[in-house]
Parts: C-alpha cells; sequence; structure tokens
C-alpha cells in the first residue's frame, strides 16, 4: 500500500478513488442525428459566433460552476463541417430519437455487471456553459443503477454506481485570450459513461479497474477507437478531506500519475491546515485583510513584469495573509505548492499572468530592501505572508476576492473543486464542483420503454467476458499472455482472427506482433487514429503475402503506399517494385561488387560488416527479399571475402 510521490502508505491516509470512464462508441451515426461520428481536419464549414448564458434551475438556483464559466466573459466560435454535422449540432433543430445500437450496447455493460436497469430511459440536461456544446448543455440518460465488477487482477469485486449514455461534447480547437474555437464534428457522438464505486485504495488498482474497464466497452463491438475517445475523471479523497475532482485523464499510466500527485497535495494541504490551526489562524482573522495599493515601493524596481506593468498604467497591489509566513513557498509535492494554487485560482478568475509573494523573496529582481518596505506598508510581522501582483483597479478587487477564498479554503485542507490532469500527471484548477442545479429533464425526447424485446435482446446477446476471449487466444493461437492482453486492450482481437484465417501461413504470433507493434506505426505515417480506413488494404496486402507474391517485411511500405496514393493493393505492389521476387543469385553478384568496389566496406570488422550489407541488401532489394535467405549469402560472402579481425 506504500507508494506514490513520496512514498505515502495509502491506507494510512485513507486514500479512495472512484473512476468516471467515458468511451466514445462507434455505430455509424451519432446519438441523437443521423451525421456520421467522423472528424474533420481542415477546419472548413460554417463559422457562428456565439456566447452563452446561464439560467435559474426549476428551484431558482444558478449552478456554481455553469455561473463560474459565465464570469469569464467567453466568446464561443464554432465550425461546422457540413460531412459532419447537422441543423441538431448548430441547436437549430430538435434532437432526432436515440441511436438504439448504442443503448443495446449500454445495456449488455450494465447487465453484465448485474445493474438494475432502468424501467425507462429518459434524456436529461446537464448545464454545460464552457461553450463545448452549443446548446449550453449535454443531453445524458440513466441507463442502470447499481452493480459490480470482478476485476481479475485484483481479485475483488468493485461497485458500479451508474451507466449512462451521452452524447460527447465539441473539441477545442484553439484559445485566445477571451475567445475559443471549437469544432462541431465530435459533437453527438455517442458516449457511454461507467462511474465506479469509491473502492479503489491506490494508483495501480484504479489503473487496474481502468483497463477491465475498458475491456468491457471493447466486448460490445462498437467501442471507437483512436486518442481522445477514451476519457477518465477520477473522484479522489482521502481521510478528512472532501471529493476533488480530476478531469480529462486519457491514458493509463497518466491515470496513475494523477492519482499519485493528487493523494499527496491533499495531505500536503491538510498539513498546511493543522499548522494554520496550530498557529491560532481562524476566518474572522484572514478576513479582517485590506487589499493595498502599494505602487509607489516598486517604481524603480529591477522586476521585469513589474516595470512592464507600471509602462502601462497599472498598478501594484498587496494582501497580507496574516501567519501563512513559509507556508505559500512550502512544498506540498515536487514542484507544487500552495503560492502556486493562489496564482492559479487568480488566473483562471482574472487576466492576470499570475502573483508574487514574499514566501519566495527576495527573487526576480525584487530586493530585500523593497521587501522590507512592503511588509511594513501593509503591516505585516515576520510571521505573515504578503501576496502582490500587477493589476488595474477593477481585475485587483476580483484577484484579492478569489486569494481571501483560497487563504479560508486552505484552514480546511483540500478544497472541494473540480481540477484538470496534465501530461505528466500533475493536476491544476478548472473551477467550482457543479451544484444540484445542474440537471433537467429534456423535454425534446421521449422516454424509452425498456420492455420485454430489449430483454430478450440482452438475453440472446450476452456480453462475453474479456477474460474468456484472452484465454481463447492463448490456447487456440499459442500467444502469450502479454500479446493477448495487448489485442484486446487495442480492440483488435477479431481483426487478428480475419487475418489468421486470410494468411493461415503466417504465424499467429507474427500477426499479433504486426498488429500491437508495426500497426501503430504505419498509422503514425498515415496520420490516421483508428484503423478502419486502412482495414480493407490491410487484408489485401495479407493475402498476398499468403500467396507468396511479396515477402511480410514489406508489408508497411505497401500499406502506406496504398492508402497515402489511393492505389489498389496489387498495383501499390507493383509500384514499389515488389511485384517480382529477385532471385539469390542477383543478390549475390550485387553484394560481391559492392565489396569490391567499396573501400569503406574493406576495413569493417566481421560483425559490422555483416550487418552494414544486410542493410545496403534490405534498403536497395526492399521487401523483394527474404532476409533469413540474403543473411546466408552474407554469411557466406563475408567468410569470403574476410574483413579486419577486430570486433569494433
Amino acid at each position: 500500500m506504500r507508494g506514490g510521490i513520496m512514498g505515502l502508505n495509502y491506507k494510512d491516509i485513507g486514500l479512495k478513488v472512484g473512476l468516471e470512464i467515458h468511451f466514445q462508441l462507434d455505430t455509424g451515426r451519432k446519438l441523437f442525428c443521423n451525421c456520421p461520428p467522423t472528424l474533420v481536419e481542415d477546419g472548413q464549414g460554417l463559422h457562428i459566433i456565439r456566447r452563452l448564458r446561464p439560467t435559474q434551475s426549476e428551484l431558482g438556483q444558478i449552478d456554481p460552476a455553469a455561473y463560474f464559466e459565465f464570469k469569464k466573459g467567453i466568446v464561443i466560435e464554432y465550425i461546422a463541417p457540413p460531412e459532419s454535422t447537422c441543423l441538431v449540432e448548430l441547436d437549430e433543430e430538435p434532437p432526432h430519437e436515440m441511436d438504439i445500437e448504442s443503448l443495446k450496447a449500454a445495456l449488455r455493460i450494465a447487465k453484465f455487471v448485474n445493474a438494475e436497469i432502468v424501467d425507462e430511459v429518459h434524456v436529461m440536461r446537464k448545464i454545460v456553459v464552457d461553450g463545448s456544446n452549443t446548446t449550453g448543455f449535454q443531453r445524458t440518460s440513466i441507463i442502470s443503477l447499481g452493480g459490480s465488477v470482478y476485476v481479475p487482477r485484483l481479485g475483488r469485486e468493485i461497485g458500479i454506481q451508474t451507466i449512462c449514455l451521452e452524447e460527447e461534447a465539441a473539441r477545442i480547437i484553439e484559445r485566445v485570450d477571451r475567445k475559443v474555437v471549437y469544432n462541431l464534428d465530435r459533437l453527438g457522438i455517442p458516449l457511454i459513461e461507467i462511474a465506479t464505486a469509491p473502492e479503489i485504495y491506490t494508483p495501480e488498482e484504479a489503473v487496474e479497474v481502468a483497463k477491465y474497464i475498458g475491456r468491457l466497452v471493447t466486448m460490445t463491438g462498437v467501442r471507437r477507437r483512436g486518442l481522445g475517445t477514451i476519457r477518465q475523471d477520477i473522484n479522489i479523497s482521502i481521510a478528512g478531506g472532501p471529493v476533488v475532482e480530476v478531469k480529462g485523464v486519457q491514458k493509463l499510466q497518466q491515470l496513475k500519475a494523477v492519482v499519485e500527485f493528487e493523494a499527496t497535495r491533499q495531505v500536503g494541504l491538510i498539513n498546511i491546515a493543522k499548522k494554520l490551526n496550530k498557529r491560532g489562524v481562524d476566518e474572522s482573522i484572514i478576513r479582517s485583510v485590506e487589499l493595498v495599493d502599494v505602487t509607489e515601493i516598486f517604481r524603480t524596481t529591477s522586476n521585469r513584469v513589474i516595470k512592464s506593468g507600471l509602462a502601462k498604467g497599472l498598478k501594484i497591489y498587496a494582501i497580507r495573509l496574516p501567519m501563512f509566513g513559509g507556508l505559500l513557498g512550502l512544498e506540498i509535492t515536487p514542484g507544487h505548492r500552495l503560492g502556486k494554487e493562489l496564482a492559479e485560482r487568480v488566473r483562471f478568475w482574472t487576466s492576470l499572468g499570475g502573483l508574487f509573494h514574499t514566501d519566495e523573496m527576495p527573487k526576480y529582481g525584487i530586493t530585500e530592501a523593497e521587501i522590507g518596505k512592503l511588509k511594513s506598508m501593509v503591516g505585516a510581522s515576520d510571521e505573515d505572508a504578503v501576496v502582490f501582483f500587477v493589476s488595474d483597479e477593477r481585475e485587483a478587487k476580483i484577484a484579492f476576492e478569489r486569494i481571501i477564498e483560497r487563504a479560508l479554503e486552505a484552514l480546511r485542507g483540500p478544497p472541494k473543486e473540480t481540477r484538470g490532469a496534465r501530461e505528466d500527471g500533475s493536476t491544476f484548477y478548472m473551477r467550482p464542483r457543479p451544484g444540484m442545479a445542474r440537471m433537467y429533464p429534456e423535454t425534446d425526447i421521449p422516454p424509452i420503454l425498456i420492455d420485454e424485446s430489449f430483454r430478450k435482446y440482452l438475453d440472446d446477446n450476452p456480453l462475453t467476458p474479456p477474460e474468456t476471449v484472452i484465454e481463447k487466444l492463448i490456447d487456440k493461437y499459442g500467444l502469450s499472455d502479454e500479446m493477448a492482453e495487448k489485442l484486446i486492450d487495442t480492440g483488435l482481437e477479431k481483426i487478428f482472427e480475419s487475418l489468421i484465417n486470410i494468411a493461415p501461413s503466417l504465424k499467429p504470433s507474427y500477426v499479433a506482433s504486426f498488429l500491437t507493434d508495426r500497426l501503430p506505426y504505419i498509422m503514425d505515417e498515415l496520420d490516421i487514429e483508428n484503423i478502419s480506413p486502412i482495414i480493407k488494404i490491410i487484408e489485401e496486402s495479407f493475402r498476398f503475402v499468403d500467396k507468396g507474391d511479396i515477402y511480410k517485411e514489406s508489408l508497411p511500405d505497401v500499406i502506406i503506399t496504398s492508402y497515402k496514393e489511393g492505389l489498389d493493393v496489387a498495383k501499390a505492389i507493383e509500384k514499389l517494385g515488389l511485384s517480382r521476387r529477385v532471385d539469390l543469385a542477383s543478390i549475390e553478384v550485387f553484394l560481391r561488387d559492392q565489396l569490391r568496389s567499396r573501400e569503406d566496406l574493406k576495413a569493417l570488422p566481421k560483425n559490422i560488416l555483416i550487418k552494414r550489407l544486410m542493410a545496403i541488401a534490405m534498403s536497395t532489394f526492399k521487401g523483394s527479399v527474404d532476409p533469413k535467405m540474403v543473411m546466408k549469402v552474407v554469411e557466406k560472402l563475408v567468410d569470403e571475402f574476410g574483413g579486419s579481425n577486430g570486433e569494433g
């Protein structure tokens, strides 16, 4: 149970993790219209400018997260490519009926985990005012409640709280100042959300649970593949602290790092709260401080940020944080401090780039004398910390409110908030946690009755346990455990079996290795996110290999050429010069000539000479030769011609 960034004992700190995992589905259409779920990269299409505003719920409440986004004053530009959007995405036409194939996939998973499936599926509107939905809300529906899933690697059940079916949001293209640009091609793609109970107790367990649930969705046969098609939101808490939600985790290793980072961060914040309590700090002391104009102190400063701000007519404002001395600069987790959290909060509510505090001074061209004057002017003692920043008066007041708000939260430990995840696993402040006013009924879509026809479908189409498929791949095809799991995790097990039937002369281990190791390289080269566009090309290329027309080593070149140049496989083979095999005698003549004519080869040690000749032969004849046979020719020639005695 011990691990993490600073060797935490997760059991001792009472770590609890719950996952909300979102998977895009590919049933050929979007959830509430018939548009194909196709992403368009050229940015062409209708451009629309909008600004969204929060509204009150039926109870007269405004969701705090929605209000937060509205206060930022963001202008939103939407790009609507005609290939994958219609009036539904533009919110100019009511949604169509829900995609039944997506619903069936969600129901199959619900039945597999023994969840209580709802009698009627009701679509709800979940308020979203960050601009990622043109309507200002996301359509979502609860499919089931409860249930559990047995995770073999953990040897125990993990509770499932809910399974939902919802529409994916638009994807962000760029963010410039207070303008955000979204592409609507992704908006409306079916998204299944599986939320676990907080019964995960280590980062490693979180990875295993996420991996297994991903395999379950793969078993439906309609899981969408590619970067960005899976997103994990993590609810993390430790004993004595609230639940903190971290959004936007896309990779399993990132998931592990986020849990480690956040557990350590929360422990650090609880320790700071204990120190503040021991120092006798309470809310009344913090609320008593004032915003002070300290511009005159820094008129002759050497700090570039301050000098630049003063030149623009801005001022320097300071806030005394009583008895916070040493705590703003205290490292909570490597590279992360409470001072950084104050800066994050200010940045998200204002246009300020950041702030300074006395725990990190003197530094950045700010002198000890200036800090002394600063503390004197705001009435700070050695036990206090002072935060100061460059701003106009309006934004200074907003920054002041947010700094005081975050300082008050520091008295209680980790605040209840929503945070984002960075690639390295660190997290950052996004917004307040949403409230109860976030959800209300969707009036444009009638409920769907889960009647006997649905229940019969579920009885006739049970979900196959992933471990059953893994065992089959191992037993039937002789694959290693790791290779079988890779095929399942990448969703390529059906394509694997198809290729085995197409090219029975190839070893199953080679086919599996090609799909899991070589295929990602090919897809990167072709700049495609899923295998769908090249499945037929791959199958036809394997047929040529099985017939003996080309060597398997030429498969990547054939597939890439066929797709890039729009050629059928036979013409791609012909263009690459692979349609006729090169006989070994010709290769031997060619390599003999190389050895006689190239002085650089004669001086090479034998082991290096073998590698160099192999490289020359394979690059010259590419996929027209069998590497094993070429190696025999090379070894024969090296023995004949010799080479230097050194080993290089």
